[in-house]
């Protein structure tokens, strides 16, 4: 499909290098000389300079065999202005970028359809409500659920502690209706067989049903039995201001910790039970005055990454159990997870995978997860009676690229399936795989 891309930031760049592993014909848009000249080395993409609302330069590229139209600048009114233009010029599906939270709150599908813009994404809200998924789950470093939350994917990290270190998986008797599914070791995705062997450090994956999920979270990763829902967060930008008010509505007690006065007031005037403390997150005497090492969660949210690592390693040494540590450049996951951080998230990878979610929607894809930066994907697809492995049991199928299917839905059921196991017309499979392989598990399969 051809895509066309305006914005050429970090969530259009890592939209970009998404949407050319799934095989589709890039454009990418954007005014700055600078941001053009520093992807003609980095992608495969066609690059144009100029404005992505120009009427005449979106007839120069061609906008008749467009399938997308996808708006990520840094202004909300460029973006929405962009796709409206693009819908007029025929372009079926558009996606505008907007942060501000009342433009997509106040419209409805009549004024949505007038403006032109198919889906408002925003950046600072999906980072928000994925690391409340998490926080919800305080054992796991991450969590997605399937088949309507029947069936779910957890991740979490192994300490030298774990009792199955150095056993072969072929060797280990996980509870019933439930996979190992992925091994990330030293920023390395692998998919494991019956020979590979866990390793302290180690991030594992489970997916199966969602009760033997739970169970194996009992079994070995029950840390956090005195979760008390106490978060402290350091800084009240957009991203900080959304999750406070989505934590206070989940129950949580929050303190919130930020040294711009304006920001501090304007989440005071959005919250009802939620301490704001003007003061700098990095004032030990501040961190000890207002009792923080009580909490069961520090989350640095500030747009500095080092002063993130500064905050989160000071909350460890306070004795704070969880980390949570936003990120500007994705380069720096692996590292601040190997000192220890335990979720480290960067908000420009789940927008572009909240993106990509939409652009799949159309392939069979009902839904997709990413991980750990897209080092790995979990992807839930329709099989129907035109598929390959409709009719074929499991044993039988030779997957393209590395996957494993760790679950499929059939009506009302959820089967963690064996080599016997048949696929039949209309059922649902949850895959685990790699990102170079989801562009031929989708041609295959669909």
């Amino acid at each position: 499909m051809k895509i066309v891309i305006v914005g050429a930031g970090k969530v259009g760049y890592s939209l970009a290098q998404r949407l050319i592993q799934d095989d589709h014909d890039v454009y990418v848009i954007d005014r700055s000389p600078e941001r053009i000249h520093n992807l003609e080395n980095t992608l495969d993409v066609s690059l144009v300079l100029g404005n992505g609302s120009d009427v005449q330069l979106l007839n120069e590229i061609d906008m008749s065999d467009v399938g997308m139209f996808i708006a990520v600048t840094d202004s909300d009114e460029v973006n929405m202005l962009s796709c409206s233009v693009a819908k007029i010029k025929g372009v079926p599906t558009t996606i505008a970028r907007v942060r501000d939270n009342s433009v997509a709150e106040h419209m409805d599908e009549e004024i949505r359809a007038q403006l032109g813009v198919d889906l408002f994404i925003n950046p600072e809200m999906v980072t928000a409500q994925e690391l409340l998924r998490i926080l919800e789950t305080p054992s796991a470093i991450d969590v997605e659920e399937f088949g309507q939350g029947a069936v779910r994917l957890m991740e979490f990290k192994l300490n030298n502690e774990f009792p199955l270190l150095g056993q072969p998986l072929k060797e280990i008797r996980f509870p019933e209706g439930v996979l190992l599914v992925g091994i990330l070791r030293y920023g390395e995705m692998i998919i494991p067989h019956g020979e590979s062997r866990l390793q302290a450090d180690d991030s594992v994956f489970f997916l199966g049903l969602k009760e033997s999920v739970s169970e194996v979270e009992n079994l070995w990763f029950h840390n956090y039995n005195t979760f008390y829902k106490r978060a402290v967060i350091i800084g009240a930008g957009l991203l900080g201001r959304n999750l406070t008010v989505l934590l206070e509505k989940a129950g949580f007690s929050v303190k919130v910790i930020e040294k711009d006065f304006d920001r501090c007031e304007n989440l005071a005037n959005q919250v009802d039970k939620a301490m704001v403390i003007n003061g700098d997150g990095t004032d030990f005497d501040l961190l000890e005055a207002e009792e923080i090492a009580d909490s069961d969660v520090i989350i640095a949210l500030t747009d500095d990454d080092k002063l993130n690592l500064l905050v989160a390693l000071v909350g460890k040494h306070m004795g704070i159990p969880k980390t949570v540590v936003r990120v500007g450049r994705p380069e720096y996951i692996m590292l601040m997870e190997q000192v220890g951080i335990d979720v480290v998230f960067s908000p420009r990878l789940l927008t572009a995978s909240q993106i990509l979610r939409f652009v799949r929607s159309g392939e069979g894809v009902v839904s997709i997860s990413t991980f750990e930066g897209g080092k790995a994907e979990s992807i839930e697809i329709e099989i129907t009676n035109e598929s390959p492995v409709a009719g074929k049991q499991l044993k039988d199928i030779r997957l393209p690229g590395k996957a494993l299917v760790g679950v499929i839905l059939r009506e009302n059921e959820a089967i963690v399936p064996r080599g016997n196991t048949q696929i039949l017309d209309g059922d649902h499979i949850v895959l685990f795989t790699l990102p170079e392989s989801v562009s031929k598990l989708l041609k295959y399969l669909t």
